[in-house]
């Protein structure tokens, strides 16, 4: 199928938004500098043809970014390749790039959107044979990732997860202390955090404040049941079959903002506006989001007297922590120099480069302690309670290439209870009819 409906662009439904790239690298057998250096120390053996690799991600994030994060570590490294980057801006999109026949060497994004996009354009690369050709260890990663591309793709390894990131939850230790109420705990169910929100909840100075708030885009995608949006057996929505999603509406959106202070607000706007609310206009006490808030909106978290714990639990599922959202980079079929790329790949998933990438407050796809001792290590807040990170993740579900078409219509009942339209049973039906709709109109491009 052509899929063009199914671009990654549409992955960002409803009111959220991750202004965000994600980052990471490691190793191949060796240990890596413990120095916390990129292991750019070492240049790699000259090549016996002159090498230019093209990255391109579904992001918008600037050169200098790129240059930051992947670039300037990749030149040092590979000092006799050209490394460029191709920005992803309004009329260079994906579609832009193909139909123009514009070359680029290795994509990059997000579980689900990644392996939507490639499809849709026919660019997918089976990376099995170079992994196997170049020596790639795919042993060191956090076993979820991986698996989760392989289940999407029924076996086939489009791309390697350079850098991953989990839910957390983050909590302004100042609006705890201004109303006297108990900072949140490391392991705490939903139901404890839903006590501490309810405390929080209030208008004080004529102001409204807010326990807690989430963007729904990353809840949904990260959801501790592990829970897809289409069943992989029947092609066939979830929403309204599996008693677990009924759960996970009432816990997070009927417990954790519970009461009319949140209904005027939804009704009203829409919208909690997630990130500003907890880091500019600080009514939001806790909020809950993937773990690089800080590296994001630095000034404004340097700003703020801020801690973190880790994302509270299900009852039904102790110690277990939301979903991974890795980000792929891959060899795409555009690519004229495929070992030259998986080269950068191998070097871009080495422990001595994500060592670098950590202290800097990536989170690794790598299950290396000392990588993740170094976490955070080069930031202003290598204080915070980062061991909240890393608690069993769910399994990363199942995601069909049009799953983020999906999005918008699971957004929907959240939506419903917030502003009180519908009682949840005939949200989870309309839902289910709408996600029907989608999925049967992706079949059929």
């Amino acid at each position: 199928m052509n899929g063009k409906g199914n671009r990654s662009k549409t992955a960002i439904a409803g009111f959220v938004s991750l202004a965000v790239i994600l980052t990471a690298c490691s190793t191949d057998k060796g240990s890596g500098p413990q120095d916390g250096k990129t292991g750019a120390d070492t240049p790699a053996p000259k090549p016996s043809e002159p090498v230019e690799l093209v990255f391109y991600g579904n992001s918008t994030q600037p050169e200098e970014y790129f240059n930051t994060y992947y670039g300037d570590a990749i030149r040092k490294k590979f000092p006799d390749y050209k490394i460029a980057y191709l920005q992803r801006t309004k009329g260079n999109e994906i579609e832009n790039l193909v139909a123009s026949g514009t070359r680029f060497d290795i994509y990059y994004a997000t579980v689900g959107n990644f392996e939507s996009a490639l499809q849709s354009y026919g660019l997918q690369l089976d990376m099995n044979e170079l992994i196997k050709k170049h020596g790639i260890d795919t042993s060191k990663f956090e076993p979820t990732l991986l698996e989760v591309m392989k289940l999407n793709t029924g076996g086939s390894i489009f791309g390697l997860p350079v850098q991953t990131s989990v839910e957390i939850l983050y909590y302004n230790k100042s609006l705890f202390d201004k109303f006297g109420v108990s900072y949140p705990k490391d392991g705490m169910t939903w139901d404890n955090a839903a006590e501490l929100s309810a405390k929080l909840t209030r208008e004080d100075g004529g102001v409204q404040y807010y326990g807690y708030t989430t963007t729904i885009n990353h809840m949904l995608r990260m959801n501790q049941f592990s829970l897809p949006r289409v069943d992989p057996k029947t092609g066939k929505p979830t929403i309204n079959t599996d008693a677990r999603w009924k759960t996970y509406y009432e816990t997070l959106y009927g417990k954790m903002m519970a009461g009319e202070a949140y209904k005027k607000r939804f009704t009203e706007n829409s919208t909690l506006a997630a990130s500003d609310a907890f880091i500019k206009t600080k009514e939001a006490a806790m909020y809950a989001f993937p773990s690089q808030l800080y590296l994001t909106n630095p000034e404004e978290m340097k700003a703020m007297e801020w801690d973190i714990v880790s994302l509270p639990v299900f009852k039904e599922l102790p110690g277990v922590g939301s979903q991974s959202y890795p980000m792929f980079f891959g060899v795409t079929k555009l690519s004229k120099q495929p070992d030259a790329a998986a080269e950068v790949l191998k070097y871009m998933v080495s422990e001595e480069f994500q060592l670098g990438l950590a202290r800097k407050g990536w989170m690794s796809s790598l299950t290396s302690e000392a990588v993740r001792k170094a976490y955070a290590q080069d930031t202003p807040f290598k204080d915070k309670n980062y061991k909240a990170l890393f608690v069993k993740p769910a399994p990363i579900a199942y995601a069909p290439e049009y799953d983020p078409s999906l999005i918008s219509n699971y957004i929907k009942p959240a939506l419903d209870m917030l502003q009180g339209k519908v009682d949840l049973n005939t949200s989870l039906r309309m839902a289910e009819e709408e996600a029907t709709k989608t999925i049967n109109s992706a079949k059929a491009k």
